[in-house]
């Protein structure tokens, strides 16, 4: 991958996981919040409990008297603002307050309902009762949830980094694993579209100049038939790219089926091997072909492997010199089926093996092809679960193009 590519895959990678982390930061956020309104809610309604049960306990037996309120709790604990709950007793303009207690402000004399309020900078949940010796009010401090929800907030903000953290470098990770597959493909496209664009102009071109110069001669029959058919070569040339190019757009779109037929491979390699007769017999070469009695069986469209078949002869045909020899084998080997194509070709460089299945690609000086086939038939074999081996012929030049399939279950 290039620098450019690579500079891509991480610009988009930082994009999904800075969108992801955002998503799960919103989320989080979400949670938190209505996981502490939830504890605020839950220790209020505790502190509403304390009131009532201290309301209950002084409206026990008798009613709630002065000495009832100052004997609330123990005289030491004077002006501590802590103490679970505080008590005052109003009767008239008179206000008895509880020990601890500070000052109750006029406007809450009259509180019933438990409320929050703030006493002497202290936030306090506040209830009251009328009494027939006056009205009571008592109060709890939320010093407590205070706390609690402090110490929850603070928790959530380091768990929450931490996780938004991992969730980023996770993302982070992800969002390169997945881009690069793609930028990848995207780079191909962009190397295809301009391969077969370079492809197709080139018979364009051909048969743009030959129009204009038969057009720009005196008119005769020799000068325009020859004309004709170097456009009827350079169109069936065009004819051959555009078939397999849509042929490879409609394999790249259509994913494999997901059921095969059993098809033999020896009855299909022998009729495509038939069908080639005389393109070996025009180029002076000799087809050997050699296929077992049994039937070598595996699961695979039967189309695929004829096309299969076809481009490996093909291409064995137009790199075998004249008066060579093409051969053409089948066979089974315990498990799995062998199909063999051997050429007498010049052979291929070890460098240009790793090569040799890119679209447009040609690893040989020889050959007028658009260096597809292989890639057609890299597509069939990866889709049929089989497996190359590609190494040099058994003589001193040539090449032997070898695909094993698992036999097909009986």
């Amino acid at each position: 991958m290039s620098s450019r590519s690579a500079r891509h895959v991480r610009r988009r990678a930082l994009r999904v996981a800075a969108l992801a982390t955002a998503m799960v930061a919103a989320i989080l956020v979400a949670l938190c919040a209505g996981t502490d309104i939830l504890v605020v809610r839950n220790l209020t309604d505790a502190a509403d409990h304390r009131l009532a049960e201290r309301i209950d306990r002084l409206q026990g037996p008798g009613q709630p008297t002065p000495d009832a309120i100052l004997g609330a709790v123990p005289a030491d604990h004077d002006h501590d603002y802590d103490q679970p709950v505080l008590t005052w007793l109003i009767s008239g303009s008179r206000v008895v307050a509880g020990p601890g207690a500070p000052p109750l402000a006029s406007g809450l004399r009259a509180v019933t309902a438990p409320v929050t309020v703030s006493i002497a900078g202290t936030s306090f949940r506040i209830a009251g009762v009328e009494a027939p010796t006056g009205h009571l009010v008592v109060a709890t401090t939320l010093a407590p949830v205070a706390q609690a929800l402090g110490g929850a907030i603070t928790g959530e903000v380091l768990f929450g980094a931490l996780l938004l953290l991992l969730a980023f470098g996770g993302a982070l990770v992800i969002g390169r694993r997945v881009a690069a597959p793609v930028e990848e493909m995207r780079q191909r496209q962009l190397a295809f579209t301009a391969d077969a664009s370079h492809e197709l102009r080139t018979p364009l071109g051909v048969i743009e100049a030959e129009v204009s110069l038969a057009l720009s001669e005196a008119p005769r029959i020799d000068v325009y038939r020859e004309a004709l058919e170097h456009v009827a070569g350079e169109s069936e040339r065009m004819r051959r790219l555009v078939d397999d190019l849509l042929w490879l757009a409609r394999f790249d779109d259509r994913p494999p089926p997901p059921g095969a037929e059993p098809v033999d491979v020896s009855a299909v390699v022998a009729g495509a091997a038939e069908r080639f007769g005389a393109v070996a017999a025009s180029r002076e070469l000799q087809l050997l072909v050699q296929v077992p009695d049994e039937v070598a069986t595996i699961d695979a469209p039967p189309e695929w492997i004829d096309r299969l078949a076809a481009v490996l002869i093909d291409n064995s045909c137009k790199y075998s010199p004249p008066g060579g020899a093409v051969g053409v084998t089948v066979e089974g080997r315990g498990a799995r089926v062998l199909l063999s194509v051997t050429d007498e070709g010049e052979g291929i460089a070890p460098a240009e093996r790793e090569r040799i299945f890119d679209r447009f690609h040609r690893a040989t000086s020889t050959g007028d092809g658009a260096g597809l086939g292989l890639a057609i038939a890299d597509s069939i074999v990866q889709a049929t679960r089989g497996r190359w081996e590609v190494v040099p012929g058994p003589g001193a030049t040539g090449t032997r193009f070898t695909v094993t399939w698992p036999r097909a279950a009986c």
